[in-house]
């Protein structure tokens, strides 16, 4: 993971993160990749607005829409969990500017945990906040 991919402003009130998914990324490999991207631009600065833009490559069914883990990524991952930590969000399903202030408390860790007693399903991830930085620190 590139993380310069982050540092980059348009202004001293955002950060730009952007990510290309990949048609060998599934859906837990790109959930770690943009939390970590999130991570890192709180880390980089602390307290700017944080604006996502995903593209994805590939990841069709037969029908010409997204298979089951983008439409996972897009809906339960990105607008389920990650948006709250964003002040915007941009990916091939949806458009969204957080309606509140985004917030800055972001996870130490990302957890994904399977269904009990199932294989993941599609839509069935659990994404957990384990635990949280302390206050300001990422």
């Amino acid at each position: 993971m590139r993380e310069d991919r982050v540092a980059r402003t348009i202004d001293d009130r955002s950060v730009m993160i952007y990510h290309v998914v990949y048609p060998y990324e599934g859906f837990a490999k790109s959930a770690r990749t943009l939390f970590r991207l999130v991570r890192r631009a709180q880390a980089v600065k602390p307290g700017k607005n944080r604006k996502l833009f995903l593209d994805i490559e590939g990841h069709r069914n037969s029908d010409g829409g997204f298979d089951a883990d983008m439409l996972e990524l897009q809906n339960a991952f990105l607008l389920g969990f990650l948006a709250p930590f964003l002040s915007e969000v941009r990916c091939p399903l949806v458009a969204l500017r957080n309606p509140g202030p985004q917030d800055d408390d972001i996870p130490l860790e990302l957890v994904i945990e399977e269904p009990e007693g199932r294989p993941r399903s599609r839509y069935g991830a659990a994404v957990s906040k384990t635990s949280r930085a302390p206050s300001g620190r990422p």
